[in-house]
């Protein structure tokens, strides 16, 4: 399995190399540009986590890091590293963390992904259903109504999420004040929005919309602080947004519109997973075996 990844690299976060020497060592580094590779393993590489000025993975032989970690996932807290992968907790924006068994969720729901936006969080259960917590300040994140019996800190279900037409939602993405949700059946939904501020997917508001990619069923999407990345099922990637740090891996200062990303994979290698740090993004690939 491949690693790629480009964008903000001030920390070497997207160096998983072991301690540079030379002139690297002493060179401020460089931002990527475009997709390149940075971590191979024959066996695993898990879906990156990427904050601002770290990211880490679990291959086959166990934790890899890049850049500066901080310690708020550090040695101080033990543990967050391996929730923050398998996605069982998330650091918001504004510094609030947040872990399944911290909130209160009725006992039939079974909590199986937790992400975070800048000022709330957003919670998967197995059934499909939607939960949504944080600031009353940013309700358009909130995808649903803010009542007294449903207020902003509490963790309530976005009803228009349910019973969709192509099914129930599989996957959660967020960061800054915009929210992905993907169904079974491969259609991608946003909503969000800062008052005064443009964003990436243009008028977004705080009911659920359909999104499209060029008319493709999308497979996997993540998100950053002004950019977002999608899979499709016929295994090209697609991004949109600000590239002020070469987060898209286009030679473009921004989009406004979705773009495919020319990728020159090892013979072979297929794209199976995309994700996106606050300013930089991750393609990662398989081999086939014949």
């Amino acid at each position: 399995m491949d690693l790629y990844a480009t964008g903000f690299n001030a920390w070497r976060q997207l160096e998983f190399d072991d301690e540079p020497s030379g002139l690297a060592a002493t060179n401020e580094p460089d931002d990527v540009t475009s997709f390149r590779l940075v971590l191979s393993d024959p066996l695993l590489i898990e879906p990156p986590c990427a904050l601002l000025s770290c990211t880490f993975t679990r291959t086959s032989t166990g934790l890899r890091q890049a850049g500066f970690v901080d310690e708020s996932v550090g040695e101080t807290t033990p543990g967050l590293r391996d929730k923050l992968l398998s996605s069982t907790a998330a650091i918001a924006g504004n510094g609030s963390v947040a872990a399944i068994g911290q909130r209160q969720f009725p006992e039939t729901k079974q909590i199986v992904q937790l992400v975070a936006y800048e000022t709330g969080f957003i919670a998967l259960a197995e059934d499909g259903c939607v939960w949504s917590w944080g600031d009353e300040r940013y309700a358009a994140c909130m995808g649903r109504e803010i009542t007294p019996l449903s207020p902003a800190e509490r963790p309530a279900v976005i009803e228009e999420l349910e019973d969709l037409p192509t099914g129930k939602i599989v996957k959660v993405a967020a960061a800054g004040y915009v929210i992905l949700a993907l169904t079974e059946g491969h259609d991608l939904y946003a909503w969000g929005g800062h008052p005064g501020r443009q964003a990436i997917l243009g008028d977004l508001s705080g009911s659920p919309t359909p999104v499209l990619v060029e008319e493709n069923d999308i497979v996997d999407c993540s998100i950053g602080e002004s950019h977002i990345i999608v899979l499709t099922e016929n295994g090209d990637v697609y991004v949109i947004g600000d590239n002020s740090n070469g987060q898209l891996g286009l030679a473009v200062e921004k989009t406004a519109t979705w773009v495919k990303v020319p990728l020159s994979l090892e013979e072979a290698h297929s794209v199976i997973g995309v994700r996106a740090g606050p300013r930089s993004s991750f393609i990662l690939t398989k081999r086939h075996v014949p």
